[in-house]
């Protein structure tokens, strides 16, 4: 799979394997970073986003030729995607009422009952493309086309911790209580980032998710 370097700060570079959001590349991606995270250059991170690697280390103990020699090399190897399994994670979320504040107004919008939209947004596990926006904060695809729905006009300042959102093809959840402007239609009791924990995200790039309606 071919990719494009790009230097974005003089101890980060990132490698661009596509210009569109595609879960085969993704999970290319991810591959990589388990090959990567085994290797014994000292990197500082490396994280996926939608269609790159992002790879940060110290100039004074790798040079940036190194890290980019050890891609290529690991970008040429044979990889066998059906021996990576698929892990599903099961969220719990309470729809609609006081837990998903838009929910009434997503199904007037879409010309669906609530009841349809809590069936076709349970129906299956959505794939992690990468963490954002906050810590912990999974960027979920494969929303159904019956869900697409524009973000709110004007972001809500404060969106309670676990609130399940919509936003057009994509749909995530809150960690924390923060501003945001998508469409709230569920939440979740799951504490999906702490930080005492050796890994804090709940969640993880490469990982499925399924939500179960309570």
């Amino acid at each position: 799979m071919e990719f494009r370097i790009q230097d974005i700060t003089d101890s980060t570079l990132a490698f661009n394997f596509s210009n569109s959001i595609d879960e085969e590349v993704n999970k290319h991606i991810n591959i990589l970073i388990n090959y990567l995270n085994e290797n014994d250059l000292n990197l500082l991170s490396v994280y996926p986003t939608y269609n790159s690697l992002i790879v940060t280390y110290n100039p004074l103990l790798t040079e940036r030729k190194e890290i980019i020699q050890l891609v290529e090399k690991l970008n040429k190897l044979e990889k066998n995607y059906n021996k990576v399994k698929d892990q599903v994670l099961n969220i719990p979320v309470n729809y609609g009422g006081k837990y998903g504040e838009d929910l009434e107004e997503v199904s007037k919008i879409l010309s669906i009952s609530e009841e349809q939209i809590i069936d076709i947004h349970s129906s299956k596990p959505y794939y992690v493309f990468m963490i954002g926006f906050s810590p912990g904060f999974p960027y979920l695809g494969g929303l159904d086309k019956r869900l697409e729905c524009p973000r709110l006009p004007t972001p809500r300042v404060e969106v309670p911790a676990g609130s399940v959102a919509i936003a057009d093809r994509q749909t995530g959840i809150y960690p924390f209580k923060s501003s945001g402007g998508w469409r709230i239609i569920g939440n979740t009791n799951l504490k999906l980032f702490d930080k005492k924990n050796e890994n804090p995200s709940l969640i993880k790039p490469g990982i499925r998710v399924k939500f179960t309606p309570l």
